[in-house]
């Protein structure tokens, strides 16, 4: 993992931590203790022994600088994290080192250790999501009827309703979001099948055990051991790619919209935000520009936890340890997008001059579709056609040209068509889910 200085683009702080060094040791030990617990209460490993293990399962015991180079040696970080946890039991109490890991192995500790981290780094951005959605939502209604200039293939076309726009993202949004809060569920998961997957060193206690570190671990009992079945993994990175994505598009259309010539929105201000280094009448679309940075990153990253997937009979080598570090930035570019379309989406500031002035502008884009079909229904539509590109080629203005449709053509109503009745759906469908 990058430091975070160079990751200061790239992640969220509170969303990093769930996988610093710190909060990493803390869940591999958190495993280690609960499985002493777990073979001490079913009878395997005496509970003096257990008690030893669970007092040194103390994470600011361990530097992690040793620990990582260890793990290049071994192709596991459990390696050298269970021979340092063993070495520290072993100083109090030479008996309880021979009990450390029982029946456990490397991959159980590494992938419910990931589970455990996801835990702790998911829930608050689904809740951040919850209040993204909230606010376009909010912002939805209030501009319902707002008309603004619609753009297909970054062209002017016919108006519709802001409203309708904002919707829209706050329904993509809600819709990854509802589909990365199921796929979450799904990983917090135990991961436990010892060696290759059967538990036999555990014997005929292995149910007791099993049950006993998932309640101790707040984790669902899985039907059996998923060390090649990677199903969960890889549908969580999808749907946080996903989740990603759904925010750059916001962004990406909030971000053209602030471009000084259009200026039809603007970010939240405050200090030093938004500004430049040499140009100081500048504010930089900064939140867009941090979603779309994760944007750009999200599905390579998921891509490979993808491919990691054809895993090799009962445990693999490379694919399951390529998932972990690429898991973590998926996550982390995560928590930055989540965090700052929070903060966009709280403030996001609309200027209705501006959206008007380019309509005018545009007038012609504005009108002439719906000038052609009101023709239509008079002279028939190629007709109509013909007649609108020729007020067209005149230049000027276009109502001028086509002056006995300027009442209708003036019908704002009428011009916006179905849009606001679009954006009653949009925030119907979202109070339903």
């Amino acid at each position: 993992m990058a430091d975070r200085l160079v990751n200061a683009l790239g992640s969220a702080a509170a969303t990093a931590e769930a996988f610093s060094d710190t909060a990493t040791l803390r869940h591999l030990l958190r495993f280690e203790a609960a499985l002493a617990e777990a073979t001490a209460a079913a009878g395997l490993i005496p509970k003096r022994a257990a008690k030893t293990i669970v007092a040194a399962c103390d994470a600011s015991l361990y530097q992690a600088a040793p620990l990582a180079a260890a793990a290049r040696r071994t192709a596991t970080l459990t390696v050298p994290v269970v021979k340092a946890l063993t070495e520290e039991v072993n100083r109090r109490n030479p008996q309880a080192a021979e009990y450390v890991h029982w029946g456990a192995t490397s991959q159980d500790v590494l992938d419910t250790t990931v589970v455990l981290q996801l835990g702790e780094a998911l829930p608050p951005l689904l809740k951040s999501l919850d209040g993204i959605v909230a606010s376009f939502v909010k912002l939805a209604k209030k501009h319902r009827a707002t008309p603004m200039l619609g753009r297909t293939l970054l062209q002017p076309a016919t108006p519709l309703a802001l409203g309708q726009k904002v919707a829209g993202w706050a329904s993509d949004i809600d819709r990854a979001k509802r589909r990365l809060a199921v796929s979450f569920t799904e990983t917090q998961v135990l991961q436990f099948g010892g060696a290759s997957g059967s538990l036999t060193a555990l014997g005929r206690e292995a149910e007791p055990v099993m049950k006993s570190m998932a309640k101790a671990l707040k984790l669902a009992l899985p039907p059996a051991p998923w060390f090649t079945q990677r199903v969960r993994v890889a549908a969580l990175a999808q749907d946080s790619a996903l989740v990603v994505g759904a925010l750059a598009k916001a962004a990406r259309d909030i971000s053209l919209m602030m471009q000084i010539e259009v200026g039809e929105a603007s970010e939240p201000s405050g200090p030093g935000r938004g500004g430049s280094s040499t140009m100081p009448h500048k504010r930089n679309p900064v939140g867009a520009a941090l979603v779309l940075a994760a944007a750009a990153r999200a599905p390579m990253l998921a891509a490979t936890i993808v491919a990691a997937m054809p895993q090799e009979h009962e445990r693999a080598l490379g694919g399951w340890q390529a998932e972990w570090p690429t898991l973590a930035a998926l996550i982390e570019a995560l928590g930055s997008a989540v965090e700052a379309m929070a903060e966009v989406s709280a403030g996001l500031a609309i200027e209705p001059d501006a959206l008007q002035a380019n309509m005018d502008a545009a007038e012609a884009a504005v009108f002439a579709e719906r000038a052609t079909f009101l023709l239509a229904k008079k002279m028939g539509k190629k007709k109509a056609h013909t007649l609108v590109e020729a007020a067209l080629a005149k230049g000027g203005s276009f109502i001028e040209a086509l002056g006995q449709l300027e009442k209708e053509l003036a019908d704002e109503a009428a011009l916006l068509g179905y849009s606001p009745k679009f954006v009653d759906r949009l925030l119907a469908d979202l109070r339903r889910r």
